[in-house]
């Protein structure tokens, strides 16, 4: 059962198609809406060896199926793999139309070679509601206080 604490919102369905037949239906955590996680976990769904400052493509057997239309997901870390293990993923957005196979890039920071084994989780599924931009030419900048202020400047004194 989907559930959303914010008033008037509707419930997100999602469907994943199995690719592989080890893949793991993505899950929260702890499911209740008002302690709960915020991302579903995803599986590997083979062993893989991420060599010491090196990417590899984590293959987690599977493709969406069906998402609520308005709704995108964004392929986040866990903690405990950045604490312990120093791999995080490549930031990842899989938008609400996309049907390809979907993977897990992880890289290792540290100094050694990281392994993972299939049925281990490697990353979460953030969903987040679609915003979409009017987006239009302009022939003169509006003047703001910050101006042409950019990198470092909140830092100067």
């Amino acid at each position: 059962m989907a559930y959303s604490i914010i008033p008037n919102m509707f419930p997100v369905t999602i469907n994943f198609v199995k690719t592989h037949p080890d893949a793991v239906l993505p899950k929260y955590n702890h499911s209740d809406p008002y302690t709960g996680d915020s991302g579903l976990d995803v599986t590997a769904v083979e062993d893989v060896i991420i060599p010491a400052k090196g990417w590899v493509t984590v293959p987690v057997g599977l493709k969406l199926g069906y998402v609520t239309p308005g709704y995108w997901f964004r392929v986040e870390g866990r903690s405990g793999m950045g604490f312990k293990k120093h791999v995080f993923p490549h930031f990842g957005i899989i938008d609400n139309p996309y049907r390809g196979d979907m993977g897990v890039k992880l890289y290792n920071f540290s100094d050694v070679n990281v392994y993972f084994f299939k049925g281990d989780k490697v990353a979460q599924l953030i969903v987040y509601p679609l915003i979409q931009a009017n987006v239009e030419w302009a022939d003169s900048v509006i003047e703001t206080a910050r101006g042409e202020k950019g990198f470092g400047s909140s830092d100067k004194k």
